[in-house]
């Protein structure tokens, strides 16, 4: 029953992450002029709160777990080994998620860059943006951890075994993002992968720094890749 449950929150969550894009394109309040600006900034707030709707969910089921895991955690725990990805024995997660930061960025700057590569677009207009992209990554890189690792995980941890809910936990994250970013059947499984990894990171640790920073890094390349196609989709829409 617990398992349906927790199932159920996540999925009703990805579902509204769906639709939040329509509901904050009939907020009034204008945050920016820049129209990707304006209704991402919306979108990222609602975001937000469904983040803390599915926080209360999931403290409701398991208060314990809740406290456990919804923390930093113990950023030097010790991983367990990954041989296959370079993650060997006697390892602690300072190395392990600086090293899967450092890999996994790269994948994902290559992703994003031969999708925007034919913009040219100077460093000097994309600064302005910065402050933006490191806003919307915090919010959206906490939101999604908060669905989709704890969502998972401070419902079920105990309930089935760690390798069946970091797997779950992976698999959803991989489905939602079949039309995120990056998308298709590679954004799909470079974000499952991600999402293993991520949910890895929140058990071993019991907490969601490592999860929240990893997922903050893509997420800045991510958005760089938006800004400088919103500036592209700008310049061309101003002549």
């Amino acid at each position: 029953m617990e398992v349906v449950i927790a199932i159920s929150v996540v999925i009703v969550a990805s579902i509204s992450i769906f639709k939040l894009n329509k509901v904050a394109s009939r907020i009034g309040v204008k945050v920016s002029n820049d129209s990707y600006l304006d209704s991402h900034a919306k979108y990222q707030l609602l975001l937000l709160l469904l983040s803390v709707v599915v926080l209360l969910f999931i403290y409701i089921q398991s208060q314990n777990n809740f406290h456990v895991f919804f923390s930093l955690g113990n950023i030097n725990a010790p991983a367990e080994p990954v041989e296959w990805f370079g993650i060997g024995e006697n390892k602690t997660w300072i190395f392990a998620g600086l090293y899967l930061c450092a890999l996994i960025t790269l994948g994902t700057f290559s992703f994003v860059y031969f999708q925007f590569r034919k913009q040219k677009i100077s460093v000097k207009e994309l600064l302005p943006y910065i402050p933006w992209v490191i806003a919307f990554s915090l919010t959206n890189s906490f939101s999604e951890e908060v669905i989709y690792r704890l969502g998972v995980i401070v419902p079920l941890y105990n309930i089935i075994d760690a390798t069946e809910l970091i797997l779950l936990s992976a698999v959803i994250f991989g489905l939602v993002h079949f039309g995120g970013m990056p998308h298709g059947l590679i954004g799909m499984v470079m974000a499952g992968f991600l999402g293993w990894f991520l949910a890895k990171a929140v058990i071993e640790t019991e907490g969601i720094f490592w999860a929240w920073f990893i997922h903050f890094i893509q997420d800045i390349v991510i958005y760089i890749g938006f800004m400088v196609n919103n500036i592209a989709t700008n310049r061309l829409r101003n002549g």
